[in-house]
């Protein structure tokens, strides 16, 4: 007798750092839990999960980025575009290289802009993961119709109630409804993380899910919580106020999915050919105007550029040509500045001894050697000494402060500027 479909079927994608290469194939194996008739969970290469009638992606609490942040009264379509700006100064990674999602708040019906709302949930996963982790998927024909962070696996905390998962050695705790934390957990000793939050929370109880979760209930004395074992591997129903990361376009179906379920006719040649002229003129329209519209910018542009000539010119005559009006006008003032014995902000000098100080809070010797270029240091650290993000969160707070920009790359170097250099 052939089994059966999955109703629901959640995997697990690997973190990002245990995959090798950061490669993610049909053979790669992963745990998943399937939901049905016959609920089962386990382990598998991704071409032989189980059949399931709805697919989740569940990826670690590390590799995804999710918070509440304050919401701006903006359309969806401005919204998704400022994210990367809004999000850029708590991310470790390149808001280029990153894919955002966000959870739309409840809107008054027909409001064209979202209401004011005190937070918004928003999400951010590295693209490259992302887009490998549905490649793989599409190649064994499976179709996810969601993905999001593993702490939305739990429940929400509650008064006094704080959830968590263990399973392969690693937990994770929802602390808020968007937020949450990951601990290692070896059945050993007890988390510190998980500790820590026992005290700032204030939790009396610790719902535990998860294959593991037998192994956190003996240390429910040590923590001082009552510690209870769900027995399940995790709560279906928690992950519908998840932020869904498969939006904009990752969302399934491509940007037109969805509309087959509205039960809209089929429509024919000739219906179509109505739209489709009115969608050539107004293609053409549009390509006339922004010609029109681009003749006059350049237009403009001309005109403030021979302003700024002019305006050059008038203060340093003595220069023969005029080629970047606004670069040169900087390296004037720093020329005048060094005559008079005054430090421009990307001084040597003065970068070296604000590095001096911004370094002064880190661990002695991580610095392996400073680099100074076009104005701004280079910072090499010894080998595994600067990768904490927690760290690196702190000195880029501290530049801020200073007036300086720190950006880390990814060869255990840092790059130091004056803000807006």
């Amino acid at each position: 007798m052939k089994e059966s479909a999955a109703t629901r079927l959640f995997v697990f994608v690997p973190p990002h750092r245990l995959l090798p290469g950061g490669k993610l194939a049909a053979s790669t194996v992963v745990s998943y839990v399937a939901l049905g008739a016959s609920p089962q969970s386990g382990e598998t290469p991704i071409a032989l999960l189980p059949k399931a009638a709805a697919i989740d992606l569940v990826f670690d609490s590390a590799d995804v980025f999710v918070s509440a942040i304050d919401a701006p009264k903006l359309s969806e379509a401005k919204l998704r575009l400022a994210l990367p700006n809004l999000l850029e100064d708590r991310l470790l990674s390149d808001s280029s290289d990153l894919h955002y999602a966000y959870l739309l708040p409840a809107r008054a019906s027909g409001a064209t802009t979202l209401a004011a709302q005190p937070k918004l949930a928003v999400a951010a996963v590295d693209r490259g993961l992302l887009t490998r982790t549905l490649d793989a998927c599409g190649e064994c024909g499976l179709r996810p119709r969601a993905a999001y962070s593993e702490i939305y696996t739990v429940p929400a905390p509650d008064a006094g109630v704080l959830s968590v998962r263990v399973d392969r050695g690693r937990g994770v705790a929802r602390s808020a409804r968007h937020e949450g934390f990951a601990f290692d957990f070896d059945g050993t000793a007890v988390p510190a993380a998980l500790a820590l939050a026992i005290r700032q929370l204030g939790v009396k109880r610790i719902w535990a899910f998860g294959r593991e979760a037998g192994k956190l209930v003996p240390f429910g004395g040590e923590l001082g919580v009552q510690i209870e074992d769900a027995r399940r591997d995790l709560e279906p129903s928690a992950t519908e106020a998840a932020v869904n990361l498969l939006q904009g376009p990752f969302a399934p179906a491509g940007l037109l999915g969805g509309l087959s379920l509205l039960g809209l006719p089929k429509l024919t040649r000739a219906q179509l050919r109505a739209p489709l002229a009115w969608l050539a003129v107004a293609g053409v329209t549009f390509v006339v105007g922004m010609n029109a519209y681009y003749l006059k910018l350049d237009h403009e542009a001309r005109a403030l550029r021979s302003q700024m000539e002019t305006a050059f010119r008038s203060v340093f005559p003595e220069v023969a040509a005029v080629v970047d009006p606004v670069l040169q006008t900087q390296r004037q003032l720093s020329a005048l500045r060094a005559r008079a014995g005054m430090a421009s902000a990307d001084d040597f000098s003065v970068l070296n001894a604000q590095a001096a100080q911004l370094l002064s809070s880190a661990p002695l010797g991580i610095v392996a050697g400073l680099q100074y270029r076009d104005g701004a240091l280079k910072i090499t650290f010894k080998p595994g000494t600067a990768d904490n993000p927690g760290l690196q969160n702190a000195l880029r707070a501290q530049a801020v402060q200073q007036g300086l920009n720190l950006r880390f790359e990814g060869d255990a170097t840092a790059r130091l500027a004056p803000a807006g250099g």
